[in-house]
């Protein structure tokens, strides 16, 4: 464990359930100075989430995600000559609250330093009686799409709800489907199995010849 040491004031602390705590911004703030890039994206993403990701209707707020950026930004700008500042400043760039999941938040940060070209997040398809499918990751104009699906998604029981784990996967099947036949897009998958280093993601974007195909000119 790592101890880092830096002044408080008093409205930087919040309470939370009964615990004082730093305020959200001030813990995004430090978390992306301090921890790895993918750590630092995946937690400025979920900050966002919070603050503009509606789990009811499936909306993204975007106003009230760039109030919560905001915040974090003029820390970083009032804080020129701080430890890690020069990768806050790109990760404050770079979040993006649609992110559902730290793998999401990975993802799309290895797949920006490959070059590839950026997608489309959370991208709406309609399938028909007023129901939609929202995919992690899509290329309408390449005709593909692609989403992060852990094993945790069929073990945990939090997930599953009460669900065997087949029916998990006759649900995901039966989802793909219809949304095949209402894009004809051709769908991608992978997991943190693909992802165990970013020399293993890449190899694995190449196998599905994802890698160099969608690199931006």
């Amino acid at each position: 464990m790592t101890w880092h040491f830096a002044p408080l004031d008093e409205s930087e602390i919040v309470e939370r359930e009964g615990m004082r705590v730093t305020s959200l911004d001030r813990t995004v703030y430090d978390v992306i100075r301090t921890e790895s890039l993918e750590t630092a994206v995946a937690c400025f993403d979920a900050a966002l989430r919070m603050a503009g990701w509606d789990e009811t209707t499936n909306e993204y707020d975007n106003a009230a995600a760039e109030e919560c950026r905001a915040l974090v930004r003029a820390r970083v700008f009032a804080n020129p000559g701080a430890r890690g500042i020069i990768q806050a400043r790109f990760v404050t760039r770079f979040a993006d609250g649609r992110a559902q999941l730290p793998g999401e938040s990975v993802s799309r940060l290895w797949m920006a330093q490959l070059g590839i070209r950026k997608p489309e997040l959370q991208y709406r398809v309609a399938l028909g009686g007023g129901k939609y499918a929202l995919l992690d990751f899509a290329w309408p104009d390449a005709g593909l799409w692609c989403e992060f699906d852990g094993e945790v998604k069929y073990s945990d029981g939090d997930i599953l709800r009460g669900r065997h784990r087949d029916d998990v996967l006759a649900a995901q099947a039966e989802r793909e489907r219809k949304i095949r036949a209402a894009t004809g897009w051709q769908p991608y998958r992978w997991g943190f199995e693909q992802m165990q280093c970013f020399d293993e993601f890449v190899e694995y974007l190449r196998e599905i010849r994802l890698y160099p195909a969608l690199r931006a000119e």
